[in-house]
């Protein structure tokens, strides 16, 4: 496979990737808004000469693209093209919109989450239908990803089980991991703690009042905090209480307060083993309180179990990943390495939660989210170079078998 290979990596086109990019990025497109930059995905994959297809709905359509059906293994490169909004554009020393490359940094919105590795997935498909590894090899570009995924990849794989779409035999998200391979996903676990107190006059407050602000202000203390527990392919677990609400006017003591807390699940963790503790440290927080007083609410399935998207993972001895780990040693020259850095979710745990091995391998870039977005463009060219090596790996591992 060695000149194969060499003749691969050759075709990668650094130009192409960063003209795709920033030409994504001058196409807003906030949750809900995706059409323009999905009918941009769809040209610019037509004029390739690849064949496109549009599904989900009219205007958030999902961009696939596949070269080989029915080659096996088949091989899905998941990324998508929603972003969040700009809500501080006086905070970006430029226009969010219209990308410029400084120090080797593409900036803009959506640059690094994670247009700029949506056009990696474009030319990737590019450069592999024109060599032809035997193998067959998909694209999925979809939208509502920063808002749960119900338009987009949720919807692929209820197509997916339906048997509507042909299932992948392998998975790869393209999200930001610092050229590092992420094998797993802390969980996602969202709640709610309501605390009584009892209402009266600010004049009566320290006579009659019971104040719920300061009765959920002692259980915020309690439970924010770091956990002191890892887990190698995936890092530390994560609690913060990220909301509260209590009060109504400016006399009255308040008689409710309500906090909401998103706690990050390691693999070995449960809803149940995570609500144990929170509810362990409230019982201390309160010790001798006569008038501590609160109510966890968690939404509930009908058999009374808390819903939450566990911790995720694909094993490690996997085919995938053992492609991955050639592939950056080929194509990068360095040894490879875990990400179990800090990050959240990606539509990777749908296809895990399916059974379906997936793993994340994206660029390096700063600020996602935030202002003065950016990801390094050596880095694209890296992901590019990788991906393409991790297709001939499993498309030669495909023919030895």
């Amino acid at each position: 496979m060695g000149d194969l290979l060499s003749k691969a990596l050759s075709m990668i086109d650094g130009g192409r990737i960063l003209k795709l990019a920033e030409e994504m990025i001058e196409i807003p497109s906030v949750t809900g808004n995706e059409l323009r930059v999905a009918h941009y995905a769809k040209e610019a994959l037509e004029s390739s000469g690849l064949p496109v297809e549009l599904r989900g709905s009219g205007d958030r359509p999902i961009v696939l693209s596949t070269i080989n059906p029915g080659g096996s293994p088949y091989i899905v490169f998941n990324g998508h093209l929603d972003t969040v909004p700009v809500p501080d554009p006086w905070a970006w020393s430029g226009d969010p919109f219209k990308p410029r490359v400084e120090d080797g940094r593409l900036y803009g919105r959506g640059s690094s989450d994670m247009k700029a590795s949506c056009a990696v997935i474009i030319h990737v498909l590019e450069v592999l239908e024109r060599l032809n590894p035997g193998c067959s090899v998909g694209i999925q570009l979809v939208p509502d990803e920063e808002k749960g995924g119900g338009q987009g990849t949720r919807l692929l794989l209820e197509e997916i089980m339906r048997g509507e779409l042909r299932r992948p035999d392998y998975v790869v998200i393209g999200e930001k991991s610092n050229l590092k391979i992420r094998i797993a996903e802390r969980g996602l676990l969202q709640f709610h703690i309501r605390f009584r107190g009892r209402a009266t006059h600010t004049a009566y407050a320290r006579v009659e009042g019971v104040n719920a602000i300061a009765k959920a202000s002692k259980a915020v203390l309690a439970l924010e905090k770091g956990l002191d527990r890892f887990h190698p392919w995936i890092g530390y677990p994560v609690i913060s209480v990220n909301t509260i609400r209590g009060g109504e006017v400016l006399n009255q003591v308040p008689a409710e307060c309500v906090i909401g807390v998103d706690r990050r699940l390691i693999i070995g963790e449960t809803a149940e083993s995570a609500m144990a503790e929170v509810e362990e440290a409230l019982r201390e927080a309160g010790r001798g309180d006569p008038d501590w007083s609160w109510e966890i609410l968690a939404e509930r399935d009908e058999r009374g179990g808390i819903i939450y998207d566990p911790p995720n993972y694909t094993d490690p001895e996997n085919e995938l990943v053992k492609a991955f780990q050639g592939a950056v040693r080929a194509a990068m020259g360095v040894e490879p390495e875990l990400f179990v850095e800090w990050a959240g979710v990606t539509d990777g745990r749908f296809y895990r939660y399916a059974g379906i091995p997936t793993v994340g391998f994206g660029p390096r870039g700063e600020h996602a989210h935030g202002p003065n977005e950016f990801v390094y463009v050596d880095s694209l060219i890296s992901q590019a170079r990788v991906y393409t090596a991790a297709v001939l790996y499993l498309a030669e591992g495909a023919r030895r078998v």
